[in-house]
């Protein structure tokens, strides 16, 4: 690959220059580090091989992306983090999203200029190793039903009371990425349950604070060991008053419901990300491959399923980098919290997700037996973009919130 980008073509006018060139030096780092222990790091109990490439991440500067410059972040447009997120994720989609987790959990610190928590917590982030962060939003009680753009706050029961100078906060989280291996965790409450929205409160918490806990690790069909999920208790967890994101009434809401935008704009790119990875490896197999007398790709039947793979790729990735512009232009067309932005990102994902499972099945088909082997990693490539469909509340709670931006539905009481 030209480090200049000049073959950077799939983003076609929504990428600039300096995009193409990490563009392209993201792909030869994920051809040369990723691709050749991706079994490895399926296997990596110990997360050896998963520490090394995301410090190799870190020697490029991908871990700034979206942080403070103030702390030694990187500004970024929406579009840019993004694509970095596909590319990364043709390699491998738990590398990705672990990834992409320290813009998320710090954004919300970032849009109150919560000073204390940006020079408390965020250095480590901005050094020269990769720090995970973990971004607590799922309970047992209710599951996806916190995510939902609906339920505005109704079905949090994590509780934050405050207690003269701290935050005292109890209760349970489940599936968080990052869960047990964090250094710093961003905690969904609600101060009052009856307060709904207005009683939303996001709250810093570090790794080493007395009275939080963790399950073991979950043993998952995919991303086994590059986005560890476990279970967090809190119990009576003490943490400075200044370390809500804000104490502006509303502002917790706000970054809330970005979450929910951003965390479905970025699962959009990484599903294409291993969309696209399946399709290269169904393109090299059936061009190698022959019966007729000619290649596997050049029969008509085979040659159908490679090109609604290929529409369904491209077709995905236009619609998260429409989106991820959308979020560049906030004057046009509104911030990320707006149910209209909500929407938007969630039929990316929901839209990328589904064809992500789609080509990986046809890839396998196409591949046959050696398409269920590990040695081809469409196997893999399945398992990883399942959770990512699963996840921020599944296919049909996207699709809720997608109808709900465009017409009245019943309130959740």
């Amino acid at each position: 690959m030209v480090r200049g980008g000049c073959r950077v073509k799939e983003y076609g006018d929504f990428i600039n220059e300096e995009d193409r060139m990490m563009i392209a030096t993201l792909r030869e780092y994920v051809k040369a580090e990723i691709v050749p222990c991706r079994q490895q790091l399926d296997d990596d109990a110990e997360r050896i091989h998963v520490h090394r490439v995301l410090d190799g991440l870190a020697a490029l500067g991908m871990h700034k992306r979206g942080l403070p410059e103030q702390m030694g972040g990187i500004r970024t447009s929406a579009v840019s983090l993004v694509v970095g997120y596909e590319e990364v994720s043709r390699g491998d989609c738990g590398i990705a999203m672990t990834l992409s987790v320290p813009p998320w959990v710090f954004g919300p610190a970032m849009r109150s200029h919560n000073e204390r928590v940006l020079i408390d917590l965020c250095p480590p982030y901005c050094g020269d190793s990769f720090v995970e962060a973990c971004q607590a939003m799922t309970e047992p009680e209710g599951g996806c039903n916190i995510e939902s753009a609906e339920y505005r706050g109704k079905a949090i029961h994590t509780r934050a009371r405050l207690e003269g100078d701290h935050w005292v906060i109890s209760g349970a989280k489940q599936f968080p990425s990052g869960a047990s291996v964090a250094d710093v965790y961003l905690v969904t409450c609600t101060t009052d349950p009856d307060l709904a929205e207005n009683g939303i409160a996001l709250i810093y918490v570090p790794a080493d604070t007395p009275g939080i806990s963790f399950s073991k690790p979950e043993d998952k069909m995919g991303m086994r060991f590059t986005d560890v999920n476990a279970s967090i208790y809190l119990d009576d967890v003490r943490v400075p008053r200044e370390y809500r994101a804000s104490m502006e009434p509303g502002r917790d809401l706000q970054s809330f419901r970005n979450f929910l935008a951003w965390g479905r704009l970025s699962s959009a790119a990484f599903a294409v990300g291993a969309a696209q990875g399946a399709l290269d490896i169904a393109l090299e197999f059936t061009g190698k491959r022959y019966y007729g007398g000619k290649q596997v790709r050049q029969h008509t039947l085979q040659a159908s399923m490679l090109a609604d793979m290929m529409i369904g790729v491209e077709s995905a990735r236009y619609y998260y980098l429409t989106v991820a512009s959308m979020f560049d232009n906030r004057k046009a067309y509104g911030p990320p919290y707006s149910d209209e932005q909500i929407a938007r990102a969630s039929g990316a994902k929901v839209y990328a997700c589904d064809t992500a499972v789609k080509v990986c099945n046809m890839a396998m088909e196409l591949t046959g037996s050696y398409g269920y082997m590990r040695d081809y990693h469409i196997e893999k490539y399945l398992r990883d973009s399942k959770i990512v469909q699963l996840w921020e509340g599944g296919a049909q709670l996207g699709r809720i919130d997608v109808a709900r931006a465009r017409y009245p539905m019943v309130p959740y009481v």
